[in-house]
């Protein structure tokens, strides 16, 4: 056999409980169960010190906010001059178009004016 499964037998064996498991285990059960807390004692917990999570939390969520903000204007930005960008190539192929037009005018006015000599 492995060592793995040799310390899994070791581990999971059946141990017997000690002499006085049974005496706990009923004086627990017997055990009047808690006091419900009062409002006041309910309240009290929100104006306790914050536990190390919630600290943790609000400090990844100020430092993420303004980050995702930043990020989020820089994408407003380059959408803005992609779209700039787009209209001056869209006016630069209408100019572009207009020229092509006018010397092909003017070609096919050359060639009548060949044909009519």
């Amino acid at each position: 056999m492995s060592y793995l499964e040799d310390d899994l037998k070791m581990a999971l064996q059946r141990t017997e409980p000690s002499a006085d498991f049974v005496n706990r285990v009923l004086a627990r059960v017997n055990q009047p169960p808690p006091p419900e807390p009062s409002w006041w004692e309910r309240l009290t917990v929100l104006l306790r010190p914050p536990r190390l999570q919630w600290v943790a939390a609000s400090v990844i969520l100020s430092i993420m906010i303004p980050v995702a903000g930043v990020q989020y204007r820089k994408q407003q930005r380059m959408r803005v001059e992609g779209e700039r960008a787009k209209e001056q190539l869209m006016f630069a192929v209408r100019v572009a178009g207009n020229r092509l037009h006018r010397v092909q005018q003017k070609v096919l006015e050359m060639g009548r004016m060949e044909t009519r000599l």
